[in-house]
């Protein structure tokens, strides 16, 4: 589910999200949200039931908590939905009170992702973040006390001038939160952003490339002394805490998707609906087609997103079994030459009768996952 709106665009940022809209023009989205949902219930009758939701930004927290609910509530009154379902939305903790998180939890909702992105004033001002660092440990605790079940923060490395005791100290204060499972992620750079053109302009000073991996071995060992597991190449979760909606993502799974620029992949086909929130919501008032892309992915090009996707999991990796009843091909002989020659440069490894990166790999993960392409 995806809600595009954020009260400040951040200069990172690539995601199909918009600041400046007014009251009437998000109230008239969350409509054609609905109405989306509704009118795709009866193509979906066949269809097993859904175990996990997302709601996606933009900053879902950035609209009322009450049209989150009602979003919600459609979903579960159009489609099957598994009684214990991994219900989740993203949060900006500059755009969540305890009064709004009671609702949402109270509403259905039972796992919180807040991008906190840092804990340090000078980074989050250079990100064009709209909270404080007090503000996101207030806005975690509020979490806890209005009962959910799971939270999860976002923390990026590689920042522009970030030092690694900067670093460090984003660690250490997210590791006193005890939360149930931290995302930590590398800066890249997207065409579009506010970032790209200060680099172009040669105004970003980045991190060289070994601080940067200082930094991610310094948060893996942080996490695991911590008692996560590392269960993906950016994410980090206690036992039993491991994002089911992600893991079904990296298992190249299908899902739907609702709302503007969402992507739907369903029998093979990866489906992206129009991207401006006003001409989404025009086009469901007046019944016409809201996709503006349409991808076939025929067996090959399946085959190696599956590779790709599954080698993103660190410990599960990729399951050969499973590949070869999806394909009537083990992927060992498939990619034959690809997996020998990574594994005789110690970047792949095989565990029973799972492909998946070494400890080595997961820093190189995107040269081997290229090879898949």
């Amino acid at each position: 589910m995806h809600i595009p709106f954020c009260v400040r665009k951040c200069a990172y940022c690539d995601f199909n999200s918009y600041s400046g809209y007014t009251d009437g023009l998000i109230q008239r989205y969350v409509s054609a949200l609905e109405r989306e949902v509704r009118d795709f219930g009866p193509l979906a009758s066949n269809i097993p039931s859904i175990d996990t939701i997302f709601f996606g930004g933009g900053t879902p927290t950035a609209i009322p908590s009450e049209d989150l609910v009602r979003l919600l509530h459609v979903v579960q009154e159009t489609y099957e939905v598994d009684s214990d379902a991994e219900i989740t939305t993203e949060a900006n903790p500059g755009t969540a009170d305890i009064a709004g998180l009671s609702v949402l939890r109270a509403g259905g909702f039972n796992r919180i992702s807040f991008g906190v992105q840092s804990f340090d004033a000078g980074l989050l001002k250079t990100l064009d973040r709209i909270h404080s660092a007090e503000e996101a440990v207030t806005a975690v605790r509020s979490a806890r006390s209005a009962g959910f079940e799971s939270l999860s923060i976002d923390l990026m490395f590689g920042l522009p001038r970030q030092t690694i005791t900067q670093w460090r100290d984003t660690l250490d204060k997210a590791l006193t939160l005890e939360t149930d499972h931290i995302s930590l992620y590398s800066l890249i750079v997207e065409e579009g952003t506010g970032f790209y053109t200060l680099r172009r302009k040669g105004r970003l000073p980045l991190p060289d490339d070994d601080t940067s991996a200082e930094m991610y071995q310094m948060a893996i060992d942080a996490a695991i002394s911590a008692g996560y597991e590392q269960y993906e190449v950016s994410n980090f979760a206690k036992p039993g805490k491991a994002c089911r909606h992600n893991i079904h993502y990296w298992n190249n799974d299908s899902y739907y998707g609702f709302g503007c620029g969402a992507v739907s992949y369903l029998r093979g086909e990866r489906a992206t609906r129009i991207k401006s929130p006003t001409k989404y919501a025009e086009a469901v008032e007046l019944g016409e087609n809201l996709l503006f892309d349409v991808e076939e992915a025929d067996n090959t090009l399946a085959m190696g997103d599956t590779m790709i996707l599954g080698l993103r999991m660190t410990q599960l990796g990729v399951d050969c079994t499973r590949f070869s009843e999806r394909y009537g091909i083990d992927p060992r002989d498939r990619f034959a030459s690809i997996i020998e020659r990574h594994t005789h440069t110690g970047l792949l490894e095989q565990v029973g009768d799972r492909l998946r990166l070494t400890p080595h790999g997961v820093f190189l993960a995107n040269d081997v996952m290229l090879d898949f392409v």
